[in-house]
């Protein structure tokens, strides 16, 4: 016991030692001295202590900046260790341990074309643990779906109309299918290249619904002349409804690449073609019927009555969208701040959206890390804030989960950069979603994907209004939103090369 009091109150006074040292005043051999002990005796935290109190005191040089970008690699904060790294490269180039170990920093937080960089500075014979080839295809992806929506008919069929019995009609998004093929290529070392197919399968189903008067026969009655026919006109609703699919293609192309200052840059093109029977509505305001049938000359002879009559037409037809984006991005130690805006024409009108991202890695890796976004969309007159907050963490043993969470309007928005886009013609009022990851192997990354989309769909119908001054009656159209939901189960696959 005697022992470890001693221990204790030894201990103590070198760590008051080395307090009062961070504390206080230090010079350029004090620093150089004990980096150069701590490093020795791998004391990591002791390093990077006496080193972030030097450069606080504007004492900065290529053997400190070493010293604590490999302190913090040891400690797995790979984020702190490219900025130490990094500037130790900036005073001297030449020194291939250090381009090693920021080689492999830029790698364990997934930095691959700032690593792709790197990695002629290294000689392979000094590179330890050597060095990965990094080939022309970097990774294959191919992921697949399927979405199960609460929208597959109108909650109350008899109410779709509304309360003016004339007419209403919903178009309705029921499940769909959703798969994916992606390549990622390094077209040179600063430059990467990812290509992409998507195909969408919706199924859709119009609900219509109408009244009109139509003439019942209550009777019959012979003359000598003629034999005469006597109607009512009751009320009559009917409805009908047409299921159809909507089918999608998507390519996308997007390239990234490094500008001086370790900006990277990413630019991309969306291409969409879409294709559906066009269903379509004709009427008729007047109906005619038997009003009698003459025995002299053996003729019938109808009468006319207002009323509507319905005739729905389908016509095959596509057309192609597209979206051009692009993003600016820079790391700053452990965070990444991002601007990004695009151009876009999506069903038939021009959208423009801007926006700025920050990510963060509190732990110096990718155990734990943040992105929150903003960005504003301009379509027309319509204006609208876009929000995102997306948390991910390490679980387990090469396993990682990720939560996402997107509020605001994304009808005709997109996301990450124009990979996605949501260009569908229900309204989205939020999408949440949870994606588990799982590191198979060296080369085999698996995913399983959950998203839940709250989304409103516009029912028409039509309201009578009467002018006060002619008692003509007219019939308005108005436009209800019905929420609905929608949940989509994806698995995919990647395999880096």
């Amino acid at each position: 016991m005697k022992s470890f009091r001693i221990f204790f109150i030894v201990m103590m006074m070198l760590a008051t030692r080395e307090s009062s040292m961070a504390a206080g005043k230090l010079d350029f051999a004090t620093v150089d001295k004990l980096t150069y002990q701590y490093f020795a005796e791998k004391k990591w935290d002791s390093v990077i202590v006496i080193g972030k109190q030097a450069l606080r005191q504007d004492i900065d040089y290529y053997f400190l900046r070493v010293r604590m970008g490999i302190a913090y690699f040891e400690q797995a904060e790979y984020f702190p260790a490219t900025t130490h790294l990094q500037k130790a490269r900036r005073f001297n180039s030449e020194d291939p341990v250090v381009a090693n170990y920021l080689y492999y920093a830029y790698l364990n937080s997934g930095r691959t074309e700032e690593a792709r960089m790197i990695r002629s500075a290294i000689p392979r014979d000094t590179a330890s643990p050597p060095v990965h080839t990094l080939d022309f295809m970097d990774e294959v992806h191919a992921e697949g779906g399927y979405t199960l929506s609460s929208d597959q008919s109108p909650d109350n069929l008899a109410t779709l109309m509304g309360s003016d019995s004339i007419y209403g009609e919903q178009d309705l998004y029921g499940n769909s299918i959703y798969s994916n093929l992606g390549l990622k290529l390094s077209l040179f070392n600063k430059i990467s290249l990812t290509l992409s197919y998507n195909y969408l399968n919706f199924t859709k189903t119009k609900f219509i619904q109408y009244g009109h008067a139509e003439a019942q026969r209550d009777s019959v009655i012979d003359n000598i002349f003629s034999r005469d026919y006597f109607y009512t006109f009751p009320w009559k609703i009917h409805d009908t409804s047409f299921r159809y699919n909507v089918i999608q293609h998507e390519g996308h192309i997007g390239g990234t690449f490094l500008i001086p200052g370790n900006i990277k840059v990413s630019a991309a093109v969306h291409l969409v073609h879409v294709g559906y029977p066009l269903i379509s509505t004709s009427l008729t305001d007047s109906v005619s019927d038997t009003a009698y049938y003459s025995k002299t000359d053996s003729t019938y002879h109808m009468f006319s009555y207002p009323s509507v009559l319905y005739a729905y037409n389908q016509k095959d037809t596509s057309f192609n969208n597209w979206l051009v984006s692009l993003a600016l991005s820079k790391d700053f130690g452990i965070f990444n701040v991002g601007l990004s805006g695009s151009w876009s024409n999506l069903n038939g009108k021009t959208q423009k959206q801007v926006g700025a991202s920050l990510t963060y890695y509190p732990l110096g890796n990718l155990n734990f890390y943040g992105t929150t976004s903003a960005a504003g969309f301009f379509q027309r007159n319509d204006k609208r804030l876009l929000i995102s907050q997306v948390l991910g963490a390490n679980i387990a043993p090469r396993m990682w989960v990720e939560a996402d969470f997107y509020y605001g309007d994304y009808t005709n928005a997109n996301i990450l950069n124009g990979s996605v886009v949501y260009n569908n013609s229900d309204i989205i009022k939020y999408r949440a979603g949870a994606t588990l990851l799982f590191l198979a192997g060296k080369h085999l990354r698996l995913s399983l994907t959950w998203q839940y989309f709250r989304k409103e769909s516009q029912q028409l119908y039509y309201i009578k209004t009467e002018d006060p001054d002619t008692k003509e009656i007219n019939e308005i159209p108005q436009i209800k939103n019905n929420p609905y939901n929608t949940n989509t189960l994806i698995g995919g696959i990647t395999w880096k090369l």
